[in-house]
């Protein structure tokens, strides 16, 4: 049963989330502030749902913090309208988006879609991939390069399984977008590129080179 929290200090929509996704078989906790989150971090949560205006610590805090323990996806719900706050997010260290007001069939979506995705990481019957100097840990979510581990979302590691999977060949930006957001589902437009930018400076600071090659109109592909 996936773990998921839920913290959000309006106490009504907390509660109302809590009740639709418990429907959906979810073991749900509730957190109603920032500083309340936090006590859940050593709690095995596989998904996380957070507003951004807390009391305590904001949410931008909060994903730092969750960021030092775990890549399980976070799904920030939020009444932020600017593009550049949810392009904050994402550079901090959330998957996703969801601007409020909406739909309880988006959030379920999109729920659904984050945890498919954490299922096939643990599913996969390939453990460790290698190339070059990168090797990854399918199992247990982690990177490594020169056997110094890369601090990377979870979005993150997705994307670049599929780059070490595909071995230099061209990954297009709608095959990513479906990757982090799943069939049904879209984010928006700036997100791909908030990931692979994020990505990009994370290689290259272990590395010492951009690892990652845009190329124009097709996609990316991993430098080999």
């Amino acid at each position: 049963m996936d773990r998921i929290l839920i913290v959000e200090d309006d106490e009504d929509i907390n509660n109302l989330i809590r009740d639709f996704l418990l429907k959906d078989g979810y073991e749900i906790f509730q957190a109603f502030s920032g500083t309340e989150g936090l006590f859940y971090l050593d709690k095995g949560i596989d998904l996380f749902i957070l507003d951004l205006m807390l009391p305590g610590i904001c949410g931008e805090d909060f994903i730092l913090k969750v960021r030092e323990k775990s890549s399980s996806p976070i799904l920030v719900v939020s009444g932020k309208v600017d593009v550049m706050d949810r392009v904050n997010v994402l550079e901090l260290g959330a998957d996703d988006f969801l601007l409020k007001p909406f739909e309880m069939i988006e959030l379920r979506a999109r729920v659904k879609a984050l945890l498919r995705r954490n299922d096939s990481i643990l599913k996969t019957d390939d453990e460790i991939l290698e190339i070059k100097n990168l090797k990854l840990n399918i199992s247990s979510g982690e990177a490594f390069y020169n056997d110094e581990k890369l601090d990377l979302t979870f979005s993150e590691f997705k994307i670049l399984r599929e780059f070490v999977k595909a071995n230099g060949a061209i990954i297009s930006r709608d095959s990513l977008y479906e990757l982090i957001w799943g069939s049904e589902i879209g984010g928006f437009d700036n997100s791909i590129s908030v990931h692979i930018s994020n990505l990009r400076q994370k290689l290259k600071k272990a590395s010492g080179e951009d690892l990652i090659v845009t190329v124009w109109k097709r996609g990316y592909r991993l430098k080999i």
